[in-house]
């Protein structure tokens, strides 16, 4: 590492318009329209974040909170565990990860949508 040049292995969201169709009941229930709360960047893992928030929040009805923990849970997991290996400069585990995040989003959007 230089002393004013850093090198970093990060990932990110390419395209944040593409969410809210990806993954509609979940943006739903993190950015719902009529709440100011919304981070600057809206990408999956703040999406990941933001959900956490809401529903810590009580800002989720109860069931849905309830059916959602458990798929969070694991969203939350493999999001630590990417960071872990962006950190390690593993960016073939790391791109693995991003695919099982996904697909964690893909199966809690199933959840989410049956309110």
């Amino acid at each position: 590492m230089g002393k004013l040049l850093q090198v970093r292995v990060s990932a990110f969201t390419v395209d944040p318009s593409r969410l809210e169709g990806a993954w509609p009941a979940l943006y739903a229930l993190a950015y719902p329209p009529a709440n100011d709360y919304a981070p600057a960047r809206k990408g999956v893992l703040e999406l990941v974040e933001t959900l956490r928030a809401r529903l810590v929040a009580g800002e989720a009805p109860p069931a849905v909170a309830d059916r959602l923990k458990p798929g969070l849970d694991k969203a939350e997991s493999l999001v630590r565990a990417l960071e872990d290996a962006l950190a390690a400069w593993q960016p073939g585990k790391a791109q693995a990860l991003t695919e099982q995040i996904e697909e964690a989003l893909d199966a809690l959007e199933v959840q989410a949508d049956r309110t």
